[in-house]
């Protein structure tokens, strides 16, 4: 089977799994629990971010890894990791701005993901060898990206408190 076969298969399978997964146990809560509990939940998960930073590491993935890529990928994903441990203690401090500070996380987020996710299979990176970060691309991205919907439909949503 090819590569890319092979993660499209997986990336697929991971987003069904994590859209079902918040629809059958995040969204229920929505309603039941402060907007900013959820948040702040979906922020976490976001914190992790900085593993990407890892590319960085030696061995970590094929030296044919093209470095503009690794700086993509790395700065975008560190950047959008440090928006949301902002964002966090902001909500979390009931700041008036916390609201705020994650539509900037989130705009950032979605063009880190379209930016990486793009220049990455322009230049068919899943075709190198990528260590442990090809768990990153296969389960983590497609978790990043349904937490992302989610976050936009509870910041979009005028009902939720």
């Amino acid at each position: 089977m090819y590569p890319l076969v092979v993660l499209a298969i997986q990336c697929t399978f991971s987003c069904a799994i994590f859209f079902l997964l918040a629809k059958w146990y995040l969204e229920p809560r929505i309603t039941k629990h402060s907007k900013t509990k959820i948040l702040a939940f979906m922020l976490i998960i976001n914190v992790f971010r900085y593993l990407p930073l890892s590319l960085y590491m030696p061995g970590q993935v094929s030296s044919d890894f093209p470095n503009t890529i690794k700086d993509i990928i790395a700065h975008g994903d560190f950047l959008s990791s440090i928006l949301a441990f902002i964002a966090l203690l902001l909500l979390k401090a009931n700041h008036k701005f916390s609201i705020g500070f994650i539509w900037l996380f989130t705009i950032t987020s979605i063009a880190d993901m379209v930016l990486a996710l793009s220049f990455a299979m322009h230049a068919k990176v899943y075709q190198l060898s990528l260590g442990l970060n090809y768990f990153t691309v296969s389960v983590y991205v497609p978790m990043l990206m349904v937490v992302q919907y989610q976050i936009i439909k509870i910041l979009t949503n005028k009902n939720l408190n």
